[in-house]
C-alpha cells in the first residue's frame, strides 16, 4: 500500500510572502532606528532635563520621587504621553511629554507592546486581593468613577479600564479607540494580580467594572474576594440625558452600551445597590 505523502508545497509559506514580510520588518526596523538617533542628540538631553525640571524630578503618574539611577525602578523616564508613531511634532512638542518613574514607564511600554496580542477579559489565574477591595459596577454614565472618587483615600488603588486605555494611548478617557483595548486589558489584569501580592498598609482599592451580569459578578467575587461590590442602577433614561450632556463620549456606541447593559442586568444577593 502506497504511504500518503503531504503535499509539502501546499505546508510551506510561498517565497514570496516570506520575503514581502522580511522587508516589511526591515523597514519597521529602520524606521524605529532613525527615531532612536533622536534621543542621543544634544537637543533632546536638553529638552529631557528641562521636563524633568518643570515636573520637579517627580514621577506625573504615581507621585514618587525620581531619585534613582538608572536602572532603579525610581530612575526618571521622560515619556510620551501619546505615542508619537513617527510624527516628528509630536515627538519634540513639550506638552506631550511627563516625567515618570522607570517602573511606571516600563509596565505601560509592555502593555503597548501586547497592543494586538489577546487578553483575558476574565483571567483565571487571579488570586484574592491583600488588601481591602470594592468592586464598582454599572452602565456607562452611571456615575461609577464619581462614587470611586468620593468614597476612596489618597492613596487607594483604582483599577479602571477607561483610565487605563488613557495612560497607555494618550487619548482621552471616554474617547480612545479600539485598538488600545488588548493593551488595556494585559495591564489592568496586571494591575488585579499585583493585589494578591501586596501587604496591607492601610490602602484600599477599588476596581470599576461594567458586569452586568450577576453570574459575571459572582465570578469576580470569588477570584478576588473584595470587601463590597456596589452595582449603580442608575436609570437607563439619565445614563442617555447625561451621555448626551457629555461631548467627549461617541454618543451612538455609548447609548447602544448604556441600553444593553440594562438589557443583560440581573441582581445578585449580597450587592450593594444604589439608585
Amino acid at each position: 500500500m502506497d504511504t500518503l505523502k503531504p503535499d509539502m508545497q501546499s505546508l510551506s509559506v510561498p517565497v514570496s510572502s516570506r520575503t514581502d514580510k522580511e522587508r516589511e520588518r526591515l523597514k519597521k526596523r529602520e524606521a524605529d532606528n532613525d527615531f532612536r538617533k533622536l534621543y542621543h542628540q544634544k537637543r533632546w538631553r536638553d529638552l529631557r532635563l528641562k521636563i524633568l525640571e518643570r515636573d520637579l524630578f517627580t514621577c506625573r503618574q504615581t507621585g514618587v520621587l525620581l531619585s534613582g539611577k538608572h536602572p532603579a525602578p525610581n530612575s526618571p523616564v521622560v515619556d510620551h504621553i501619546k505615542p508619537h508613531r513617527g510624527d516628528i511634532a509630536l515627538f519634540w512638542d513639550e506638552n506631550n511629554l511627563q516625567s515618570v518613574s522607570k517602573a511606571w514607564h516600563d509596565s505601560i511600554k509592555q502593555a503597548r507592546e501586547k497592543a494586538d496580542q489577546n487578553a483575558a477579559r476574565r483571567p483565571d489565574w487571579l488570586r484574592p486581593s491583600k488588601i481591602p477591595l470594592h468592586i464598582v459596577c454599572g452602565p456607562p454614565c452611571a456615575g461609577k468613577s464619581y462614587l470611586v472618587n468620593q468614597r476612596r483615600k489618597e492613596n487607594d488603588i483604582v483599577i479602571d479600564l477607561d483610565e487605563i486605555a488613557a495612560e497607555i494611548s494618550g487619548e482621552t478617557s471616554h474617547g480612545w479607540s479600539a485598538h488600545w483595548l488588548n493593551a488595556a486589558l494585559w495591564r489592568r489584569n496586571e494591575m488585579l494580580g499585583d493585589l494578591s501580592r501586596m501587604q496591607d498598609d492601610g490602602r484600599s482599592a477599588w476596581f470599576i467594572v461594567s458586569e452586568p451580569s450577576a453570574k459575571n459578578r459572582q465570578w469576580w467575587i470569588d477570584q478576588l474576594k473584595p470587601v463590597a461590590v456596589y452595582v449603580l442602577e442608575t436609570s437607563e433614561s439619565e445614563c442617555i440625558k447625561r451621555c448626551a450632556d457629555d461631548t467627549r463620549r461617541d454618543q451612538k456606541q455609548t447609548t447602544d452600551a448604556i441600553v444593553k447593559w440594562w438589557w443583560l442586568y440581573d441582581k445578585r444577593r449580597g450587592d450593594i445597590v444604589i439608585v
